[in-house]
């Protein structure tokens, strides 16, 4: 067969197409002999060795091709890897093709079919005399075709926030030497500055009435202020702004501020005392403020979103590794609902207008989620992250900041302290390298174009090694002893890279997701941590390789947190809070072994009786090599903390890897 359907789709094997509604995509051959082998069985759990062997017949088994394929055809069919329509995945089984049944009807049912369509018919005119005397219903619009700028100026701008009306946007843009607050008539591209200052603005929000914008300012000594101003609705000159709080004991997080009709504005802040998140609430006309919501346990509030009728307020909070959760809370009882889980993070929550369905991004996808949890996917071509993405009143087009941001990779050797080399230079984010064990070369994780991989770095150069399969997130990365793999893991999956063959053997992982922190030398197995329940520190874990079974460490029936761990060559274990470094003894006991001044450990390293212990001081990064023997101590300064970020060295300390600070360039533009 040449030719087949798969929902919408036509597909074309002969000419490698697939053909939707909207759009033709080709596809490498290879690729549509993986789809064609599914086809010809669908219905059917086909296994990866099945796959391999048909398609590449007489090749050595590699499981990425047929992951590399899969991801390909998903995006060919608009499909969302977490929520398949087509193509299945089966855990530890393969992939099954399904077909939704009214594609496979006989002949003999087919004939049926006129009586149906006079049916429908009779149907339709009755559902269409209904519609023209009801009214049309709102639709979610969710396919756009246009991308365009919202200003045309060279300078980073943020902050976005459209008025209720739908004629103004408000946002903030940066310049060299300060941050202007701008109000902009999208119809005539009237531009005005409100307000400007040299420490910046972090959040915006319009009143209901769109004549008025709520802001809150940063001042000196991380002190946030929230005020308010009005201007002329003709010129849009402003009037002097009105404060109405100063925040000294908490920082206020909102991306937006939302402005209720009772003249209540809601935020969102965090204790500067404990780090514990809320949803707040302040009455502009007495100043007296409250807690709407305070989140529990490891939950993080992130963001809200108030409702047109303000009788609802989404809730976006971090809710573990990789785990974020929106909730719905009534206004009126303060009761919560849960909505819907969701990875990859949450950089953008708002409303539709029809109130029927949220806006959501996480990094560079968009999509909305209905008051049922379901998901649907707003595509357009896009690797840039997606910020504060809103609905224009009238459905038919989003405004939304898009990010695009810069992280190098540099060198240092502590012999010269003040010389650095950026070894890893290109326009997107590049991070977390890891020293090979004999430290001849790192692999190092980059989004290069919204690509989740990784690179291998070694004399200069730079080559590909692994590409995450669905573009998931990676949680870290760690070397075998022999240096002849590297491990990485997704939320479910872990995967072991041959770095000379480039062979990836994918891992079951039967628990929760995990970051990985380093393998064990005499046993085939890896530490890991995961997230403790106050959000701030991290248990660690052994996860074995071969039983998949997943031991985490305790200290008197309860689960070690730590903030800092390593392995020597014995696979003792080294761990590490702020202030003191412990050893695991071999009763399960973990004592004490060298102590801190200051509350200042941010790393450390132990090898041959010796523990390399990092320290973050206020200007610079500290080295201090402790000998566990005769506790001599010998302090090192390993760099400047300015503009960049020490992140890992060599066994030997012979070379130093930074990231220098992000480069952000924020960019407003309209979706149609």
């Amino acid at each position: 067969m040449s030719s087949f359907a798969i929902g919408e789709f036509h597909v074309d094997l002969s000419r490698c197409v697939i053909s939707g509604n909207e759009s033709s995509v080709s596809l490498e051959p290879k690729v549509m002999d993986v789809l064609n082998v599914l086809y010809s069985m669908q219905g059917q759990v086909v296994s990866q060795e099945v796959i391999f062997e048909r398609v590449w017949p007489n090749a050595i088994f590699n499981p990425s091709s047929i992951q590399r394929c899969i991801a390909l055809l998903r995006k060919a069919l608009n499909e969302d890897s977490k929520q398949p329509r087509y193509i299945l995945t089966h855990p530890k089984r393969g992939y099954s093709l399904e077909i939704p049944v009214s594609q496979n009807q006989t002949a003999s049912t087919r004939s049926n079919y006129g009586l149906v369509l006079i049916v429908s018919l009779f149907l339709i005119l009755g559902f269409a005399s209904a519609y023209a005397y009801f009214g049309k219903a709102a639709d979610v619009k969710t396919t756009f075709t246009t991308l365009r700028p919202l200003n045309s100026v060279d300078a980073n701008e943020s902050h976005l926030v459209l008025a209720p009306d739908g004629h103004k946007a408000a946002f903030v843009r940066a310049t060299e030497d300060h941050y202007g607050v701008w109000v902009k008539r999208l119809d005539s591209n009237q531009e005005t500055m409100l307000l400007s200052n040299s420490a910046g603005y972090l959040s915006l929000g319009w009143s209901p009435d769109s004549n008025a914008l709520a802001i809150i300012e940063q001042q000196e000594n991380d002190v946030h202020t929230l005020a308010y101003l009005t201007f002329d609705p003709i010129s849009m000159t402003p009037h002097p702004a009105q404060q109405i709080v100063q925040f000294t004991e908490s920082t206020i997080t909102s991306h937006t501020l939302n402005w209720a009709t009772n003249n209540t504005l809601y935020y969102a802040e965090k204790l500067k005392n404990s780090n514990d998140t809320q949803l707040s609430a302040v009455d502009l006309s007495s100043a007296a403020t409250r807690v709407v919501y305070q989140s529990k346990g490891k939950d993080w509030l992130l963001m809200h979103a108030l409702s047109p009728d303000n009788k609802r307020i989404a809730l976006a909070f971090e809710a573990g590794q990789n785990q974020y959760r929106v909730d719905l809370l009534n206004v009126d009882s303060g009761d919560v609902e849960s909505l819907a889980m969701i990875e990859d993070g949450v950089q953008g929550l708002s409303w539709h207008p029809t109130q029927n369905q949220l806006l959501l991004s996480n990094q560079n996808q968009l999509f909305t989620l209905d008051l049922s949890g379901t998901r649907q996917a707003i595509a357009f071509n896009n690797y840039k992250i997606i910020r504060d993405a809103q609905y224009h009143p009238n459905g038919n087009e989003i405004l939304m900041e898009l990010v695009n941001i810069d992280v190098d990779i540099i060198r240092n050797q502590p012999d010269d302290p003040e010389q650095f080399e950026t070894l890893i230079d290109t326009s997107s984010v590049d991070f977390l390298p890891i020293f090979s064990p004999d430290g001849t070369q790192f692999v190092f994780e980059s989004h290069r174009f919204g690509r989740k991989q990784l690179f291998l770095y070694h004399q200069g150069q730079q080559r590909l090694v692994f590409t995450s399969p669905d573009n998931e997130e990676m949680f870290g990365v760690v070397w075998s002893p022999n240096g002849q793999y590297v491990y990485t893991a997704s939320k479910d999956t872990l995967y072991r890279i041959d770095i000379k063959t480039q062979e990836v053997k994918p891992i079951n992982n039967p628990h929760h997701s995990f970051y990985l922190r380093e393998a064990f030398n005499l046993s085939n197995a890896l530490l890991v941590s995961y997230r403790a329940v106050n959000g701030t520190t991290h248990h660690p874990a052994k996860f074995d390789l071969d039983t998949l079974t997943l031991t985490p460490y305790e200290v008197e029936g309860e689960k070690l947190g730590c903030s800092a761990l390593d392995l020597d060559e014995q696979d003792s274990l080294y761990v590490s809070n702020e202030r003191t470094v412990f050893k695991l003894d071999s009763n399960g006991h973990f004592n004490p072994v060298w102590q801190s001044q200051d509350k200042d450990i941010i790393g450390l390293t132990a090898i041959h009786g010796m523990l390399n212990v990092i320290h973050e001081l206020e200007a610079h990064y500290l080295r201090s090599q402790v000998n566990l023997l005769d506790q001599s101590v010998q302090q090192t300064e390993i760099g400047d903390k300015q503009g960049k970020m020490l992140i890992n060295a060599s066994e030997d300390f012979s070379q130093v890897l930074y990231l220098t600070e992000p480069k952000r360039k924020r960019e407003l533009v309209r979706l149609q």
